[in-house]
Parts: C-alpha cells; structure tokens; sequence
C-alpha cells in the first residue's frame, strides 16, 4: 500500500518520534514536493529531522 503523506500529520509523527511507523504500516511512503518544502522550512518544528526521514520519498505531483 502506498501512503502520500500530509503535513500535519508529519510533523506530529515527528514530534512522537513515530515516523517510522508510516514505513511499518503502509510499506511505501511519498511525500509531494510542496509537503516537503512545507515540513522542512527552517522555521517549522522538527524540520531537520523530517527532512532526513522524507530525502528519497519526494514525488513531484502535477497538478494538471
């Protein structure tokens, strides 16, 4: 089963040191490049260590 991630729901997976339930469950995890760019802004919280879990599950989605 392939599971493309959201936001939220990212970052508190992250928060409860958790992510790596998403590769448990669901096998397949992709991340569009607007989420990714989203979860790992220097601002945002736990964005260092989103950006290591999500480097190779990027997709680039077109939206047309």
């Amino acid at each position: 089963m392939i599971l493309v991630a959201d936001a939220s729901e990212l970052i508190a997976l992250a928060f409860c040191d958790s992510l790596n339930l998403l590769d448990a469950i669901f096998g397949n995890v992709l991340v569009p490049t607007t989420i990714f760019n989203e979860v790992t802004a220097p601002d945002k919280p736990q964005s260092a260590l989103l950006q290591s879990y999500l480097k190779d599950k990027i997709r680039r989605v077109d939206m047309q």
